[in-house]
């Protein structure tokens, strides 16, 4: 299971295609060619190639069409439909919605999160400003206004510098090529993009019309404040009414922060000794079919975790038992929400659940005395914030995921050689955010569109018939994601199968001439 040797002439054309995404990316989008550029530049589609130099399938551009569709809020038919390509050409932010194709951003909750400032109290500096608001003043004011935001709900303060004096924040109005690699495409589009701590720019499009309180134009202090959100390390949401949402909605007077956004910027920061913490309801986050573990038990129950909340199968029964979901506590007393990542292990009958730098370990619902303890410590070699973690019956090792990478542990340690490319592995996407070892002994795969593979331990593949939706066969819920059409069934005004495939090809042709 060793990654393919990487060519000269294949990191080449890599380039080649990440120059090219970026470069046509701004357009409007209206054509499949163009989508595609959209889906890989935004982070729903990995680069044209795989690290194995295998182009992108089929497959995989409806995985990604999908993820898009789940984030815009619209029906997940994994087709370019016309309520996609209207979603794709609407005003948005810059930044990707995937941070990442291994998906650290992964859908635990509905805001996701980037990395954080190591201190609360940034300094910001705002070095231009727009021609199109007369008064410096109001302009000043109001990007002052959009940092108030986040320093209403957290300790974070924000103290103006000016000159050259460093700063955290720095303030830029821009347009087309500016130096950072990601050039403004013009009016529309692309609204303003900023980076990640401990990277504080943010750049605003000079080329858009922007406006204070008003339903014209382009609303900066709202642009501003989603924009500031990123440079502390919030990513974007897929709740329409969030700040952090990607898709820019219009001036909202008396505009209020989301629970989304501060749930999110509480998670990273904390609260201010004066503001309310916000969790988000256990509602809201039943039935996504994005679980965060799967394990089973020495009784042979199956738990599936989600947020808050956790399933329950009962050894031998195929339904949900009576009562579930319950929140996480109610059943695993000790174990905090949000978990990483779960396994049994066999041998002394015993489940370890893992959060953060901690794991817990369990005998069925009853948690072991000196419990939690720490990764490092009784884990040497594994990475926190686990993604999943299965015992594999083709050699009854037990295996760890992080990311795009995997790690085998044996003998008290992670084995030599690892960690290695998740890509081995053969899961559309080399995306798992939960895997489990189940009852029949087969390896289940559950990744973060909401979807699971069973896996062929014996050929090393994903059988047929996969992926299938989590909620509705482990949740018992629906929810709006669809099916993946049968071959050859092309769905209303989506495009065909075959027309996809072709549509890959043109692409190829387009970015390599």
């Amino acid at each position: 299971m060793e990654r393919a040797e990487v060519s000269t002439g294949k990191t080449l054309f890599m380039s080649v295609l990440l120059v090219a995404a970026v470069t046509v990316v701004h357009s409007s989008v209206e054509t499949g060619v163009d989508a595609m550029m959209y889906l890989t530049y935004y982070g729903y589609l990995r680069p044209m190639t795989s690290d194995d130099g295998t182009f992108m399938t089929e497959e995989e551009m409806r995985e990604g069409i999908s993820k898009f569709q789940y984030m815009a809020n619209i029906t997940q038919t994994g087709e370019l439909d016309n309520d996609t390509m209207r979603m794709m050409n609407m005003p948005r932010c810059g930044m990707p919605d995937v941070v990442g194709h291994s998906l650290d951003a992964k859908r635990k909750r509905r805001y996701s999160l980037g990395s954080r400032w190591s201190k609360t109290d940034l300094t910001f500096r705002i070095d231009s400003v727009t021609s199109d608001i007369p008064s410096r003043s109001d302009i000043d004011d109001t990007l002052e206004a959009a940092l108030q935001v986040w320093a209403d709900v957290t300790p974070l303060t924000f103290t103006r510098v000016s000159g050259n004096t460093p700063a955290d924040i720095v303030i830029n109005f821009n347009s087309g090529v500016h130096g950072d690699g990601a050039p403004f495409d013009g009016p529309g589009g692309v609204l303003a993009h900023a980076f990640f701590p401990e990277d504080g720019r943010a750049h605003f499009d000079e080329d858009e019309t922007w406006t204070i309180n008003s339903f014209s134009g382009i609303n900066l202090f709202q642009v501003a404040a989603h924009e500031f959100g990123h440079n502390l390390g919030l990513g974007h949401s897929n709740i329409d009414a969030a700040l952090m949402a990607p898709f820019y909605r219009g001036y909202v007077p008396n505009f209020q922060l989301h629970e989304d956004d501060i749930a999110g910027i509480q998670a990273q920061y904390g609260s201010d000794s004066g503001a309310p913490v916000v969790t988000m309801e256990p509602s809201a986050e039943v039935c996504t079919g994005i679980v965060d573990a799967v394990t089973t038990s020495r009784d042979r129950s199956t738990y599936l975790f989600e947020g808050t909340q956790v399933w329950k199968f009962e050894s031998g029964a195929s339904r949900i038992a009576d009562g579930f979901p319950r929140a996480i506590g109610s059943v695993f007393s000790g174990l905090p929400d949000n978990v990483d990542a779960a396994l049994f292990y066999q041998p002394n009958g015993k489940t370890y659940i893992f959060k953060g730098s901690q794991y817990w370990r369990f005998d069925n619902e009853v948690l072991d005395s000196g419990y939690p303890k720490s990764i490092a410590t009784y884990w040497p070699g594994l990475p926190n914030d686990l993604d999943a973690a299965f015992v594999w019956s083709g050699n009854g090792r037990l295996y760890f995921v992080k990311g795009g990478q995997y790690y085998r542990f044996g003998s008290g340690r992670v084995d030599t050689g690892y960690p290695r490319p998740l890509s081995v592995w053969n899961i559309p996407g080399n995306q798992v955010g939960a895997a489990v070892q189940w009852i029949n002994s087969r390896t289940y795969f559950f990744n973060s569109d909401g979807v699971y593979y069973r896996f062929n331990d014996r050929y090393f593949r994903v059988d047929t018939g996969y992926p299938r939706n989590v909620a509705s066969t482990w949740q018992g819920c629906d929810t709006n994601i669809v099916e993946k059409p049968e071959p050859g069934d092309n769905g209303a005004g989506g495009l065909a199968p075959g027309l996809l495939a072709s549509m890959a090809t043109v692409f190829f042709a387009y970015v390599l001439n």
